[in-house]
């Protein structure tokens, strides 16, 4: 047996080689290697800010384009990157290329040469003069290191130049140490050449003196007029200011001296190796427009003109003379003498009769775009000069193009269209790891968007430069100026898919939360702080549903081995009323040389099934509730010490996990821990593990440590991982939780990790405490605690003995400093959730969880559908090594009240189901958590009714506009209708014999005549109309029109015989476009309040709950219940609403009516009452009278809400500190006292006006804080 393990592990090790660490730019401090990346620019690792030359400190070369500002923050960065090589792995680049050239710029997508006779290759070596210029005074050198800094970065971009036989301009840097250098090679240099006076430059970084800045330059100013392609400079920044260098290449590019220095030298007579002007500069002419690279020196007028390229530096003489003739003739030929106040970079010229050649880019023959791709010196208008096209025509033709953030954010690498069609696919990034740049990448066909090719592991966000994240900087979609597609605003990273930070998958579970503590068996080694499982308490609010036994240990035939603490496992057996589980695992077990492989091979294919077994059957054996398996990572590749692991890992550990899962009886539950983190978290197959285990441990706890220094990636902002985070900071805890559940796991399969101990640190510097503060390392600077005896690590216990010293300095000498976390506002309702930090001895730092702190958490996660909450550990808070548990704090005891906080109850209906006997203090308490739940419920009722408003309010609009009639008739019955009053009426009798009108002194004439009639209305006094129509019967002057209205009556007393009908004209009628408002604004304008009031609950409950609450147990929840059911009465009436609507019931229109009116008085109070300022709230109380019922719901409650002094108004403004009910909010237990009495004094009358589920509420109230005390 001993044989074949020795086999397995040599297996593995092989494995371990061939899955080598990943390169990840993210993860790695410097680039990919120049011998692997190659010559080629757009193969490097590409880099969107400047961190690469902070932490990288070995030799790189970079590019980016120099007219995108690195420090101006509306444009985006840039920069490609490769560590240095003496192998650039160059072979053979092809034929020697004829020196004839129809652009002299790189600023042209492809440079085509010909194949001409030997006589085009002919070159010039000449000497020049090469200026050497130096910034600040000569001083000694107080860093020699960047002496020779320069010295090897220089020497890295000479191979690099003699290595590139491109033709057209190079512009490079090379970083290194302190330094930067940048070279620029103009596209008349030779490569080789320019390498040499690089070389020469070398040796000024080894001699014995330093400059700030210095350089080597032979440019227009000091060449005699030479023109930028003959250019050439050489420039070393000790003090890497990338900026600084951009310009100074920039300048160069455009032909310009560097200047402003200090000092100045002249290298005489210098070997330069050049491409004579004559032999690259003019294009001959042809009358069909095309260029075959013959007779290149020849002049000839022809339809088309012979041509040259205005490069930087040229003026009209600079190109006459290139062309060979006069000023004069340029000008004629060119169209004046204006022609020569406008010339511009790349645009060509005629040197002869004739006119240009079309040189405008085409669309390819299959509707795709003429593409380019940016390189270092580009703008959009030497583009466009150099391509005969207008710059404006560039934005027209790039507004879907991939990337394109617009001319004045040209990215260098990124391909575009010079013409109409469709754009190009993305230019690939090598480092990118989503979106469509990543290698290899095709075009889809099948209908598949760019920006979901290649998701992100676990549905991370990716953002536009093909990134995967969990964090803001990914996952925030914004968008440029342009609105073009993986494109992100200024400033921003933006998000291409997945995006997001939200919770996701937050379903309700099945079974109740669980509470779950490691025990550390290993406590036992320590000088104190011990307790034995049998010591875990069962009976207060503490009382843990499950621990778990840390750690059983694994040997190497994968047989469970417990004989580490043989008396900690009997007494953990031996528990009773509490889950126990075994875990297996652990950082040391997973990480040590000698135990690492196990899990590996444990759960490989060969293996898997006897490790399942002997694990399945130790816990029947055993008789344990479950097992859980704690390894520290699959598949990872980055962990000091140890071997890389497989990609198989994963996917070995989710088969061994069914195979465990299958075994094991159905009340036996199998759990394992994940990571916080998204880098481990890839490795799991987590989504289908998920679906395996009963829960998941989810580690947000150890997020920052010791660990952290001299790691660039820690976190955001620290380029040397050592700044003074919490390792329980509540920002990166919830992003971490939306990570795992956008990754497919539901949130109610995850326990919450929460630290029961602390993470300390020794600070750089005194009095440095915030997050931008470091500590010292790499080893660790933290004093031990007396018992956990680990530097950087230290209990709860130990924190509470120190502040408990702090609290009596005429006994101990300890100073203290207690701080919070301030750095997750945007995401915790209350500030008491932020992580807390303890400074004392002037330089130890400390994060950790009070336990206020940890009450408040619970109190925020529980709102969610969590599966429960993890500790790490039990063991840390309480000593019991004396006759009595301790947790460090001075006096001795537990504040906290001696109920059961761990039951928890959906609905009051449900408290109240399962009270039997408990204490009346505590039914108050757990009444305001059940309150928080129905809430919960409730907000999610209301937003889902929010949702399907439209339709709900249609149904009310129809029943409006049936009513109105039936309204607007009573108003005008012909015996006895108020409305008649406001009219004048004639008659005209159906005689026949055109009868004259004659006024009426009925209005109108009563249906008994026998005879047919007219009769007219005419208004007589409308003001008093429109009021009454409007106050007593709800209907507002445009629903009513005036019309003819057809009478039918019979003739009496003469049996069925029909009499001739009668015709009222001017009668007032329902209009034909009746529009109540609409009173959405209302419903939505309450939502942001109603979870502000959930805050309020909760954090109430909070209090009780640790027992800092200085008031009566009744006030909270029988104020606070109020509101709650006021939200839940609106939700019943919509309710009503929608089954009428659907039903179409003519006879509840009234019903249908009122409850919408019920719903929205309801809520009215969430938004300030009747007197606030939303569209629909004024109309509201009328429209109660269009009913025309005497009692009905909604006019209750609109007595209430109306009234701003009653109970209810005075109760929600205080909650809520609603401006028009009361001002800012007030919530401590005075407040809730004095509301209280409030909310008792309410009358009955007044309850029922509430509406029924208000009223059913109030008796559920009453039967919980009326019950005798315990």
């Amino acid at each position: 047996m001993e044989a074949q393990y020795l086999l397995a592990i040599l297996f593995a090790l092989l494995l371990s080689s061939i899955h080598a660490e990943e390169f990840y730019s993210q993860r790695s401090r410097c680039p990919l290697s120049c011998s692997v990346s190659g010559l080629e620019p757009a193969n490097w690792t590409y880099y969107h800010n400047t961190n690469v030359l902070i932490r990288c400190r070995e030799l790189f070369l970079l590019d980016l384009n120099l007219h995108n500002p690195v420090n101006r923050p509306k444009t985006h960065l840039t920069l490609r990157a490769c560590l240095g090589s003496e192998d650039f792995g160059v072979t053979s680049r092809g034929p020697v290329p004829d020196w004839h050239s129809t652009s002299n710029k790189s600023t042209t997508n492809t440079t085509t040469f010909g194949t001409g006779k030997n006589d085009h290759l002919a070159s010039a070596t000449r000497t020049r003069n090469v200026q050497l210029v130096l910034w600040d005074d000569v001083k000694p050198s107080n860093n020699t290191s960047s002496v020779g800094d320069v010295a090897v970065a220089a020497k890295q971009l000479a191979r690099y130049l003699r290595s590139n036989v491109t033709l057209g301009e190079r512009i490079m840097m090379a970083s290194y140490g302190d330094v930067i250098l940048g070279v620029y090679v103009g596209s008349q240099v030779d490569g080789s050449s320019a390498a040499s006076l690089v070389d020469n430059f070398a040796e000024i970084g080894q001699s014995d003196h330093t400059f700030s800045r210095y350089a080597a330059q032979v440019c227009g100013d000091n060449s005699s007029a030479l023109s930028s392609g003959g250019a050439f400079g050489v420039i070393a920044e000790t003090s890497k200011n990338l900026s600084v260098m951009q310009t100074a290449l920039q300048k160069l590019s455009q032909n310009k001296c560097l200047d402003g220095f200090s000092r100045e030298l002249i290298w005489s007579n210098m070997s330069l190796v050049t491409i004579p002007d004559y032999k690259t500069q003019v294009a001959p002419g042809h009358a069909n427009n095309t260029h075959d690279g013959k007779d290149n020196n020849h002049l000839v007028a022809r339809d088309t003109c012979q041509y040259t390229q205005v490069v930087a530096g040229d003026g009209c003489w600079a190109l006459a003379q290139r062309c060979g003739i006069t000023q004069e003739q340029l000008e004629g030929y060119n169209g004046g003498s204006n022609f020569c106040n406008s010339l511009l970079v790349g645009q060509y010229v005629c040197c002869s009769d004739g006119t240009l050649p079309d040189f405008s880019p085409q669309p390819n023959p299959d509707g795709s775009c003429f593409s380019y791709t940016v390189v270092a010196g580009d703008l959009c208008s030497t583009i466009a000069s150099a391509h005969s096209m207008e710059s404006a025509k560039i934005e027209d033709v790039n507004t879907n193009t991939w990337g394109w953030q617009g001319c004045g954010d040209l990215q260098i690498g990124m391909k575009m269209c010079l013409s109409t069609g469709s754009p190009p696919m993305p230019a690939v990034i090598p480092n990118s790891i989503c979106g469509p740049q990543v290698s290899g990448t095709t075009p889809p066909t099948d209908g598949t968007a760019l920006a979901d090719l290649n998701p992100c592991p676990l549905n991370a966000c990716c953002d536009v430069w093909g990134q995967c994240g969990i964090t803001p900087q990914f996952c925030t979609a914004t968008k440029s100026t342009t609105g073009a597609p993986g494109t992100a605003a200024s400033g921003t990273n933006g998000c291409i898919s997945n995006c997001g930070t939200n919770i996701t998958n937050n379903v309700p579970g099945k079974d109740r939360k669980k509470r779950v503590g490691y025990f550390e068996a290993f406590n036992v080694d320590r000088p104190c702080l011990h307790m034995k499982p049998s010591d875990i308490d069962i009976t207060s609010f503490n009382h843990y549903s499950h621990i778990q036994y840390a750690f059983g240990s694994i040997t190497s035939d994968f047989n469970v081995d417990v004989s580490a603490y043989p008396q900690m496992f009997d007494n953990f057996v031996k528990l009773k009323g509490i889950k126990r589980i075994l875990s297996f695992g652990g950082w040391t077990f997973s990480t040590n040389p000698d135990t690492y492989q196990i899990f590996r091979l444990g759960v490989s294919e060969a293996q898997r099934a006897t490790f399942a077994k002997n694990v399945v059957d130790f816990a029947n054996q055993h008789n344990l509730d479950g097992l859980d398996f704690d390894w520290e990572y699959p598949g990872a590749t980055d962990i000091r010490g140890v071997p890389p692991g497989s990609p198989e890992d994963g996917t070995n550990y989710l088969e061994f996990l069914k195979l465990v899962k299958a075994a094991l009886p159905d009340d036996k539950t199998v759990s394992i821990a994940a990571p916080a983190s998204y880098w481990y978290l890839r490795g799991f197959p987590i989504a289908e593990i998920s679906k395996t285990v009963d829960y998941i441990v989810f580690m947000t706890y150890d997020l920052h440590g010791q660990w952290d220094y001299d790691n660039a990636f820690a976190d955001d902002g620290c380029p040397h991982g050592n700044c003074l985070r919490s390792h329980v900071n509540f920002t990166e805890t919830y992003h971490a939780v939306a990570m795992i559940t956008k990754a497919g796991v539901p949130l109610n399969q995850i326990l919450i990790g929460m630290a029961r101990y602390g993470r300390s640190f020794e600070m750089a510097e005194a009095g440095c405490t915030g997050p931008e503060c470091l500590f010292t390392g790499p080893a660790s600077g933290a004093l031990p605690g007396p018992c956990t005896n680990t530097s950087g690590y230290i209990s709860n216990y130990e924190i509470n003995e120190i502040i408990s010293q702090a609290n009596d300095p005429s006994f101990y000498e300890t100073k203290i400093t207690r701080l919070k976390d301030n750095t997750a506002d945007a995401y915790i309702p209350v500030d008491a959730m932020d992580g807390d930090i303890l400074v004392y001895g002037d330089t130890q730092w400390v994060s950790y969880m009070s336990q206020v702190t940890y009450g408040y958490r619970l109190v925020y996660w529980s709102s969610f559908n969590i599966g429960g909450w993890v500790d790490w550990a039990v063991d840390l808070s309480n000593d019991y090594s004396g006759s009595s548990p301790f947790d460090g704090s001075e006096p001795e005891g537990n504040d906290n009240a001696p109920c059961d906080f761990t039951k928890t109850y959906n609905t009051l209906d449900d408290l109240i189901s399962n009270m039997g006997a408990l204490p009346k203090e505590c039914a108050e308490i757990i009444a305001v958590n059940t309150i928080s739940s129905e809430l919960d419920t409730a907000i999610a009722n209301y937003t889902s009714i929010d949702n399907d408003y439209d339709k709900l309010f249609d149904y009310y609009v129809e029943a409006i506009k049936n009513q109105v009639p039936d309204v607007l008739n009573a108003f005008m019955n012909p015996v006895g209708g108020p409305g008649n009053k406001y009219f004048k009426c004639e008659v005209q009798m159906m005689s026949g014999n055109g009868d004259e009108r004659e006024p009426s002194d009925v209005c109108p004439l009563k249906n008994w005549l026998l005879a047919g009639y007219y009769s007219y209305y005419t208004l007589i006094d409308k003001e008093g109309f429109y009021a009454d129509l409007l106050k007593n019967y709800g209907i507002a002057a445009d629903w009513v029109k005036f019309g003819e209205y057809e009478f039918d009556h019979t003739a009496g007393g003469r049996g069925d015989i029909p009499a001739p009908p009668s015709f009222w004209i001017g009668y007032p009628m329902a209009a034909d476009n009746i529009k109540p408002a609409n009173p959405k604004a209302i419903v939505t304008a309450a939502l942001p309040n109603m979870t502000m009031l959930q805050t309020t609950i909760d954090s109430t409950w909070m209090n009780q709950m640790l027992g800092q609450w200085d008031g009566s147990g009744a006030d909270p929840v029988q104020v606070l219940s109020m509101p709650v059911a006021l939200i839940q009465q609106a939700i019943e009436s919509m309710a009503q609403v929608k089954k009428i609507g659907e039903a179409q019931l003519e006879a509840d229109r009234k019903k249908l009516i009122i409850e919408v009116l019920t719903a929205v008085f309801a809520i009215v109070p969430f938004v300030g009452g009747l007197t606030a300022d939303i569209v629909g709230l004024a109309e509201l109380s009328t429209i109660i009278a269009i009913v025309g019922e005497i009692s009905n719901s909604a006019l209750g409650i609109y007595t209430i809400v109306n009234d701003p002094s009653s109970a209810p108004m005075v109760i929600f403004g205080s909650l809520l500190g609603l401006g028009g009910l009361g001002g800012a909010a007030s919530r401590g237990e005075r407040d809730i006292e004095q509301l209280g009495q409030l909310r008792r004094g309410m009358s009955a009358e007044d309850v029922s006006k509430l509406g029924t589920v208000f009223s059913a509420q109030t008796s559920k109230i009453k039967t919980i804080v009326k019950r005798p005390c315990g």
